[in-house]
């Protein structure tokens, strides 16, 4: 994705970039000055982004965001980085009381196709069932099944919790770095934040190892101290649930501890992540 026409404007965010979201932690830093303001146009909801429809007739609630002086295009940059293209393209709205007296925004490409209209005129990510519901269910799962029996739906319930889990942790590195297919990749850029960092040396128990099911002689170490093995540690446990047949007292073991660890460090990495992307007015 280009850059906009005109990097000296500001930037109206209605979606992920806009303070108390996730992207907004990509631009924070460079930003000046924000107000709220109304423009005209619907909110839509597709794949879960929002998107904006200026051809409606409704209202939608954002923030203009002015950046610091002399590096308007670095923040461009870093949203553009993400690859929205898919769902957006760059346009521009006018302003009234802005000396520019536009601003640009990214306006959904083909917004009635694939997409629902949002219940609410502000969109908000945090209300995101995922990241709460999800959550419940998965905790609850954890404590209901925390010994191993014969069983098997008990075991396939821990299964599916993890899976679920995996569907959280997946939303969350794409709304906070990177829209792409890419996913192997913005999993690992986890291990680029120190909160997360800090969560797998509170949760993590102790060091262990998990080996492939397709490929027994290859294994992934557990180990706090090293964010990119435990990424791929818990991911491993991930893969062997497509891979595993009959379960023993182990595997059981090891599911629910790495779902009890897992579930803890990616809630509290996930609640400080929408905490920092908050504005203090």
């Amino acid at each position: 994705m280009e850059l906009p026409q005109n990097t000296n404007l500001p930037f109206f965010s209605y979606g992920i970039f806009k303070p108390g979201e996730l992207g907004f932690l990509r631009i924070k830093d460079y930003v000046l000055n924000q107000k709220k303001i109304i423009l005209k146009g619907n909110l839509l909801l597709r794949d879960g982004l929002p998107i904006i429809d200026l051809d409606g007739d409704w209202e939608v609630k954002g923030h203009l965001l002015y950046f610091n002086e002399n590096s308007y295009e670095t923040p461009y940059q870093r949203i553009i980085e993400i690859e929205p293209e898919k769902h957006y393209r760059w346009g521009t709205v006018p302003i009234k009381g802005n000396k520019q007296n536009e601003a640009n925004i990214l306006i959904g490409r083909s917004p009635n196709r694939g997409s629902v209209q949002s219940e609410d005129k502000y969109f908000k990510g945090r209300r995101d069932p995922l990241f709460n519901e999800a959550f419940e269910l998965i905790e609850q799962i954890i404590d209901d099944k925390n010994y191993f029996t014969q069983d098997y739906k008990d075991f396939f319930k821990l299964q599916m919790a993890y899976l679920l889990l995996w569907t959280i942790i997946e939303k969350y590195v794409s709304l906070r770095y990177h829209l792409g297919d890419r996913v192997n990749d913005k999993i690992h850029q986890l291990k680029t934040d120190q909160y997360f960092c800090s969560q797998l040396k509170i949760n993590i128990k102790y060091k262990r190892n998990v080996f492939r099911a397709d490929r027994p002689s290859d294994k992934e170490t557990l180990d706090p101290e090293k964010p990119n093995k435990c990424i791929d540690y818990y991911y491993q446990i991930r893969s062997n649930i497509t891979h595993r047949g009959k379960a023993t007292h182990n595997d059981f073991e090891m599911l629910h501890l790495s779902a009890t660890e897992l579930c803890g460090i990616m809630k509290a990495t996930i609640g400080n992540a929408f905490e920092e992307s908050i504005v203090q007015n």
